[in-house]
This record gives C-alpha cells, structure tokens and sequence, in this order.
C-alpha cells in the first residue's frame, strides 16, 4: 500500500496507535480505554443489524457473547483535513464462545469505515462501521 500523503508521520503513527487501542481495550474488556477511543460520551458504532452509543453497553455484549476474543487490525489508510480523518482499516477478529457445551472459534473478517477527531492533540474516532465481509466457525475440540 502506497502511504498516504495526505498524513504525516506523526498522524499516521497516532491513528495507528487508536487502531491498536481500541482492539487492545475490546480484547481486555477495559471499559475505560475502549470509551478513550472515542469522543467524551459519544461512542458510536453501527455494524449489521446493531448499533452501540455506549462503551460499558459494547464491552458488556462482547463479555456475555465471547468468552474470549482478539482484533488483529491489519491494512489501514486515512485521509486527513485539518482535524478530521476518514478511511478504514482492516481486522480479523476471532472470538471464542461455547456452543452445546464445545468451544467455537468465530472469526469475523471486518472492514471498519472510519471517521476519526483531533481534539487536545490526540486521534478520537467519531463513528465506526463495521462491514462484515466474511464469518467463518469452526469447532476447537
């Protein structure tokens, strides 16, 4: 992937970082840091057939559906416009959940359309949307 030259390295690096955080805090269940991510008291993702404006709400679903999960972001590319960014970045999150008393491994192959916002010198997503192009489920045991 050419880089963007739209973006410095040092936006480049910070949105990376935002990327990493949000799947770190997701994986973690850290409330705090997944509500870091975005906008003081604005999440907001949608994705198919859900829409989150809460980070205790998202941590709290992913815990009572997963028993274990990891976002391993891939590709991303922004472009940014004074204080504000749009792009995507790709993920393939894998979570663990128990089916008829057996371990599941659900990985989601995701596509993420972002809006991002630079406020007190940090990157801070606006809204997330989860485009998911790809489920595959196969049995642990």
């Amino acid at each position: 992937m050419m880089p963007n030259p739209s973006l410095d390295l040092e936006d480049r690096l910070a949105i990376q970082d935002l990327l990493f955080r949000y799947a770190r805090a997701a994986d973690t269940r850290d409330v705090a840091a997944f509500a870091g991510c975005f906008r003081p008291g604005r999440v907001h993702i949608t994705g198919p057939g859900f829409e989150v404006r809460d980070a205790q709400q998202n941590i709290d679903t992913l815990a009572s559906m997963f028993e274990w999960t990891m976002h391993k972001v891939h590709n991303h590319e922004y472009t940014v416009r004074d204080a504000q960014a749009q792009g995507y970045c790709y993920c393939v999150a894998t979570h663990v959940k128990r089916e008829q008393g057996r371990r599941v491994k659900i990985d989601w192959h995701i596509r993420y359309e972002d809006e991002l916002v630079r406020a007190d010198g940090a990157w801070r997503f606006v809204r997330r949307h989860l485009d998911v192009g790809l489920i595959e489920t196969l049995p642990l045991d």
